[in-house]
């Protein structure tokens, strides 16, 4: 028994011992997992339950130079999905369909239309989260908000809430310069570098056009951030408010325009267009050949700040409205804006479209002929000696016969240049030629240049260059265009580039002849020919013109400042100057000037211009195109010896800038310079006021018992005695009658407003 006993108890012990083995090997790997790895647990643990959604920050808000909101932020109700609660409703295929379906249908009846593609294409976007709230349409009605609520359980996952959207305040006014945003694409995603903080993801908005493109950067802001818990389900458990992270608003931008004097020009542009589409060419004395139409299927107006450089307003026509942009044009609104039958209502005709400068260019032959000493050499008179323009230019490389009869002359095809309209005149000068815009005097300076060895090659060209044309401003705006100064050199390597499209290679003096006027392959954009105006009316300071003065953040200080930037200076000799501003002057108030009869009658807004008090030096052009109409342009700045403005319009296939370009010039620069410019009407004002045209008229029949025409439209060139007609005061002409139309339209804004 005793040996028995030993054995049992060697056995006990035997177990005691793997017993003990086993809880200590537990024991230390339940110490591992609590003590060890208890913190990567949590956070792992953490990390399954845990859902951050970003949220968006507003832009920062476009103001013009006096302060005056241009572009801001709006509330706005929008219809929202949720892609956890539709997927938890457990849908089939088809339930899934009608319900989407019947959305849609709901929203068209609201007045805006939503296709069940575009929800899908909505809910399969991969940038937006398994737990965003995805809007599928903005801008709803109080009705859907009603509806959608009352029927949660038939919509699941569907939500009206509030959120915000771009605002443009005034509408399609200065649009060009403030641009647009549209939702960020693939191509924008991976080309844009954004500061931290600023990253982009598909859905975003993001500048695509004028300073919302070109400030992206500083008007865009930081997204915040939410923290929700979810459950194993996906179930939102709580929102972690401790790790709530506030949006940072985008900064603010400060304008150089004044939006009155935007609206003034952008409303005479529209007007001068409109007007010039009623004319009829009358054809030139002496031809066969019908003349062509006046299409003008666009213009533009630039006004700088000759000092500054700033650009004061800068409009382009036709135009279109930004708030359309909003969630992104459809495909039909994107074709119709890109369409060249609607004229390119996207095209920046003021920095974009480039134009033979016709006359306007001959301010820098004059320059170029001054500092090249090219006066009184040759057959190119003293500036100052009176001398004979016979109307025509003989070219002396063409025959040495030079005083030949004019019709022997013309027999000799591309020998005579005549002056516009087959014009003669008596007794010319330096002054003189720009006043009246003798072609003739600067066809002699062209060929001077050209035949003799002692002036350089491209003078002409050099001085126009200097002046900053033929190369970019430095607007700050997108896609800006260079224009073209054509020399020999560029002329040879464009042929040998590409032959057939310049079959030409070689340089003739009929080349530096058209150049001298403005025409031959010359192209100046508007704001070079307005900025190279601006530098012989301020003395010869090239400035890089501005759209932007500052950039200020949301608690009102400074970010960083724009402000005028000088790029080079120009020699002027100030004996040049003086006769060239002569010249110049003449042309507004010589009876022989060029515009002397936009500034000397009732085509300056019914008045004649106050040229004692504000005289204004002037530059008519004419540009002649192929196959079209003559391209229309003026270039003035105000007043002639201590300007403040300078202005330029330009009317495409118009006729002669004479006619159309500078009575328009005329129409804004004398409220401009006498300080009589309207404060331009918000987009919802101007809305009230055409609201109040037809309620004005049918007040007008119900106390006169006549009944007029309801006027679907209001049409800028309409007959007073036609119809009725809105003015921008708020006063309707009615056969001519002035109908008080002021309380009604107040009335219709105070309402606008909540007031």
């Amino acid at each position: 028994m005793n040996a028995m006993d030993e054995v049992a108890r060697y056995r006990m012990r035997v177990l005691a011992v793997v017993a003990i083995s086993l809880f200590g090997a537990l024991g230390a790997r339940l110490w591992y997992l609590q003590v060890m790895i208890s913190e990567q647990a949590v956070a792992a643990a953490a990390s399954n339950i845990t859902r951050v959604i970003d949220v968006p920050a507003p832009r920062g808000r476009i103001f013009d130079v006096k302060g005056r909101t241009l572009v801001g932020n709006r509330l706005t109700t929008m219809i929202t999905i949720n892609p956890r609660e539709l997927e938890e409703a457990d849908l089939d295929a088809v339930e899934r369909r009608k319900m989407l379906t019947r959305i849609a249908v709901e929203v068209n009846r609201s007045g805006q239309l939503l296709k069940v593609s575009d929800i899908e294409s909505s809910l399969a976007n991969r940038a937006f989260g398994y737990y965003d709230d995805i809007p599928i349409a903005l801008d709803v009605s109080e009705d859907l908000l009603v509806f959608f609520g009352e029927r949660g359980g038939l919509y699941p996952g569907v939500t009206v809430v509030d959120g915000t959207v771009r605002s443009y305040l005034y509408g399609d006014l200065a649009t060009h310069v403030l641009g647009w945003v549209g939702p960020v694409n693939d191509a924008e995603l991976a080309s844009r570098n954004p500061s931290p903080g600023k990253e982009y993801r598909l859905r975003d908005e993001v500048g695509k056009a004028g300073i919302e493109l070109m400030f992206e950067d500083d008007l865009r802001g930081i997204a915040g951030r939410r923290v929700v818990e979810v459950d194993r389900r996906g179930e939102i458990v709580r929102e972690r408010k401790d790790l709530f992270e506030a949006p940072v608003p985008g900064d603010d931008v400060i304008l150089t325009l004044d939006i009155d004097i935007q609206w003034l020009a952008e409303t005479e542009l529209e007007r001068s267009v409109l007007l010039a589409r009623t004319v009829t060419p009358e054809k030139e004395e002496g031809s066969t050949e019908e003349p062509p139409d006046f299409e003008v299927p666009g213009g533009a107006v630039v006004i700088l700040d000759p000092i500054s450089g700033s650009v004061v307003a800068m409009a382009s026509y036709p135009s279109y409205d930004p708030n359309e942009s909003i969630g992104g044009f459809s495909l039909e609104q994107w074709a119709e804006l890109n369409d060249t039958a609607n004229d390119l209502p996207m095209f920046n005709r003021a920095i974009q479209g480039e134009y033979a400068p016709g006359s306007t260019f001959k301010l820098f032959t004059a320059h170029a002929a001054w500092h090249e000493e090219v006066f009184g050499v040759g057959r190119v008179p003293e500036a100052d000696e009176l001398w004979d323009d016979p109307g025509f230019y003989f070219l002396q490389s063409c025959r040495a016969d030079a005083d030949a009869d004019v019709e022997d002359q013309e027999e000799a095809s591309g020998c005579v240049f005549k002056n516009a309209g087959n014009k003669t005149y008596e007794k010319v000068d330096l002054p003189k030629s720009l006043t009246v815009s003798s072609d003739v005097y600067y066809y002699t300076i062209g060929e001077s240049v050209y035949i003799n060895p002692m002036h350089t090659e491209t003078a002409i060209q050099d001085a126009a260059t200097r002046y900053g044309l033929g190369r970019k401003s430095g607007v700050p705006l997108p896609f800006e265009q260079a224009g073209f100064m054509p020399t020999p050199a560029n002329r040879e390597q464009r042929h040998e580039d590409n032959p057939v499209a310049f079959p030409y290679g070689e340089w003739y003096s009929g080349d530096n002849v058209n150049t001298a006027i403005g025409q031959g392959d010359v192209l100046v954009t508007p704001i070079q020919l307005a900025n190279a105006y601006a530098t012989f009316a301020n003395g010869g300071t090239r400035m890089a013109p501005t759209v932007v003065g500052q950039v200020v953040g949301r608690d009102g200080e400074t970010i960083r400042t724009i402000g005028a930037r000088a790029v080079s200076q120009v020699d002027i000799d100030p004996v040049f100057r003086e006769l060239a501003l002569e010249g110049l002057v003449g042309v507004t108030a010589d009876p022989e000037g060029t515009a002397y009869w936009s500034f000397n009658s009732e085509a300056t807004n019914g008045v004649y211009f106050p040229l004692e008090e504000f005289p204004v030096a002037a530059k008519t052009g004419t540009a002649e195109v192929r196959g079209k109409a003559d391209t229309s342009l003026f270039a003035a700045f105000g007043p002639a010896r201590a300007p403040t403005h300078v202005m330029v319009a330009v009317m495409e296939e118009a006729g002669f800038g004479s006619q159309v370009a500078a009575p328009l010039v005329a129409r804004v620069l004398e409220p401009v310079l006498t300080g009589a410019v309207v404060e331009a009407p918000t987009a919802a004002v101007r809305y009230a006021r055409s609201a109040a045209l037809p309620l004005c008229v049918s007040w007008h029949e119900w106390i006169t018992g006549d009944t007029l025409e309801r006027l679907k439209g209001i049409d800028p060139t309409a007959d007073p005695e036609s119809g009725p007609v809105l003015d921008a005061d708020g006063i309707v002409r009615v056969r001519g009658e002035r109908v008080d139309c002021g309380p009604l339209v107040e009335e219709l804004i105070s309402s606008l407003k909540g007031d």
